[in-house]
C-alpha cells in the first residue's frame, strides 16, 4: 500500500523535493559568501599598497580600513554564532567566557 501511495504522490512530492534542494544550495552558497573573509583581507592589502604608492591619502586609508575591519569583525561574529548554534544543537555546553578550544590536554 505504501509503494502505491508513493507512486501516486510522486507528481506532488518531486517538485517540492526539487525546490527544497535548490533552496539548500542557495543557503549553502549564501553562507559561504557571508563567511568568506578572503576578499576583505585582499582589500586591506590593496589599500596598504595604494597608501604606499600615494594613490590615496592617510585620511582615506583610515576610513576604508575601518570599513574593512568592521566587515572582518562581522564575519568573525557570524562564524562564532554558527559555532555556538552547532554546539547547542549537539547539546554541548558552552563556557561562559565564550568559545573555548579543547586541545585534549588537562581538565576540561
Amino acid at each position: 500500500m505504501f509503494l502505491l501511495d508513493d507512486i501516486l504522490m510522486l507528481p506532488l512530492k518531486l517538485p517540492v523535493a526539487g525546490f527544497n534542494w535548490i533552496m539548500k544550495q542557495v543557503q549553502t552558497m549564501a553562507n559561504e559568501e557571508l563567511l568568506n573573509d578572503q576578499p576583505w583581507k585582499e582589500r586591506l592589502i590593496e589599500l596598504q599598497m595604494m597608501l604606499e604608492v600615494g594613490d590615496i591619502n592617510e585620511e582615506d586609508y583610515t576610513r576604508e580600513e575601518a570599513v574593512v575591519f568592521q566587515a572582518l569583525r562581522d564575519i568573525r561574529a557570524r562564524k562564532e554564532q554558527m559555532a555556538r548554534d552547532a554546539a547547542a544543537a549537539r547539546g554541548v555546553e558552552e563556557p561562559e567566557s565564550g568559545i573555548g578550544i579543547y586541545t585534549g590536554y588537562g581538565e576540561r
